[in-house]
């Protein structure tokens, strides 16, 4: 069975890209319309102008260029949406890393200037 079918990550929401196989071609009977909801009389005959195989070989290439085009825009927004996710969590993470850091730089700081404040204290008793 000859298929056209691709694999590519779709845009749910900013945290959300869910990974999806689409078959292109042949077209899926509820893309063409085919399915119970839409389905007509079976007696219901279209016809078409100048004919099926021209109207056909007309519309098909415009048909994949948009599936196409809706992938592409689906896997840039997935790819800038994954990417903005990252550098997120990497700021977040280094805002957090010098937040801790600052902190233990203040801390040795504090003991540093006690324990200088208690040998002054110390020294100045012992001359006393």
């Amino acid at each position: 069975m000859d298929q056209v079918r691709v694999l590519y990550p779709r845009f749910v929401n900013t945290l959300t890209q869910q990974p999806l196989l689409r078959t292109l071609l042949p077209i899926p009977l509820e893309e063409a319309g085919k399915d119970g909801a839409n389905a007509g009389p079976a007696d219901y005959v279209v016809e078409f102008e100048p004919g099926e195989a021209e109207v056909l070989s007309f519309i098909l290439p415009h048909y994949v260029n948009f599936q196409l085009f809706q992938i592409a825009l689906d896997l840039r927004a997935s790819e800038h949406s994954a990417r903005m996710v990252a550098m997120k969590n990497a700021t977040d993470n280094a805002k957090q890393l010098v937040k801790d850091l600052t902190l233990e730089y203040n801390k040795a700081r504090q003991a540093s200037i006690t324990t200088e404040l208690i040998e002054i204290t110390t020294a100045q008793l012992a001359v006393q």
